[in-house]
């Protein structure tokens, strides 16, 4: 087995430091590295996977795809606020496109499905480890990533602008990323439990 560069320690402290992040610094003073998101797409697809069906597929989103999910994003956004008052849908809007498109860059994850519901499942569990790969990569590399589970991976008009059959493929995520500001801190981890809280030692 190949040493690791990292020690233990090194690897603790990348884990426990990594949060998510909901503001990036500037994408036209601060762009990103196409290299560095091909950096962290290594790490994503050497999650486990059993019986190595790496049913992992990674979209990263253009500018004129990323219009088209915004307007997406935003008459979700749009819709669910203005329930109680029709005449803010259109304020709503426009603010969720504005908010959508200061994200620096925005990736969408898919899950391949199988007949096989047992397969369903561990490959979900992989999908998930390929994205913890992928956030703890770009942490390292000083990018900051909010997975979310909004609406608009469940919207049919995703799936139809990605030209991909729901049957065939599951979105399960999208990815928000850019680069962070150097000092920004994790906040603080007194919330979590203890390892003795949730762990259980059988006999």
């Amino acid at each position: 087995m190949t040493k690791s560069i990292l020690d233990s320690e090194q690897v603790l402290d990348l884990i426990k430091s990594r949060r998510t992040c909901y503001q990036f610094l500037d994408k036209q003073l601060y762009p990103l590295e196409a290299e560095k998101i091909h950096q962290c797409l290594q790490a994503a697809v050497y999650a486990p996977n059993h019986k190595l069906t790496q049913p992992w597929r990674f979209w990263i989103l253009g500018e004129q795809f990323k219009k088209e999910l915004a307007s997406i994003y935003a008459d979700n956004r749009a819709g669910k606020k203005a329930i109680s008052d029709d005449d803010c849908y259109q304020c709503f809007y426009d603010k969720a496109i504005e908010k959508f498109s200061k994200i620096p860059q925005v990736i969408l994850v898919g899950q391949q499905l199988s007949d096989n519901p047992v397969v369903v499942k561990e490959d979900y569990a992989a999908c998930s480890c390929a994205i913890q790969n992928f956030q703890l990569m770009a942490w390292q590399l000083g990018i900051g990533v909010q997975w979310s589970t909004g609406p608009v991976i469940s919207d049919s008009r995703t799936y139809q602008a990605l030209d991909i059959d729901q049957s065939q493929i599951e979105l399960i995520g999208v990815l928000y990323l850019g680069n962070i500001d150097e000092n920004c801190q994790p906040n603080p981890t007194n919330n979590r439990k203890t390892v003795e809280e949730v762990t259980t030692y059988t006999d």
